[in-house]
């Protein structure tokens, strides 16, 4: 063996000592800081109710078909995207496409939020279920006023 050789061995030594030193070391803190107590941070809701406890219902418009105003019902879909689902009775003489447009107000009668939507192909006296979409709403609904509107279905 000869002084070389030796040198390399010893030095080899020490860098595997400090290798192993280092990695020991590194996983000791790993570990303490992955320890203790979960901090918790408490936080408030602070939501306003989606609907008020009745919702006044008002309908405009040149069509020949009613709103139930008991049929409107308000909820948010998965991407809190302001869904509405009615039920409008058809008076015209023909069959007609049905447009429905509704701006939703606050208990204050501030503009919260507006809807739309609209069924084809409904007959005279038909009763068909219409759903309406918007933006999630900027508070509490308290009223609504829709406009229907309906055109003659090309036959």
């Amino acid at each position: 063996m000869d002084a070389r050789s030796s040198c390399y061995d010893a030095a080899m030594r020490r860098a595997r000592t400090l290798i192993g030193s280092v990695s020991a070391a590194a996983l000791l803190i790993l570990g303490a800081a992955a320890c203790g107590n979960d901090t918790r941070i408490p936080q408030t809701v602070t939501t306003t109710p989606f609907t008020a406890a009745s919702v006044t219902i008002t309908q405009q418009g040149n069509a020949s078909a009613t709103i139930d105003p008991a049929s409107v019902i308000f909820m948010l879909d998965d991407s809190r995207a302001l869904v509405a689902h009615l039920t409008v009775r058809s008076q015209a003489g023909s069959t007609v496409t049905i447009t429905v447009r509704g701006s939703i107000y606050d208990p204050q009668h501030r503009l919260i939020g507006d809807v739309s939507g609209g069924q084809i192909n409904v007959a005279n006296g038909q009763a068909t279920t219409v759903q309406l979409t918007g933006p999630t709403p900027l508070g509490t609904i308290a009223s609504a006023v829709f406009e229907v509107t309906a055109v003659p279905f090309p036959t």
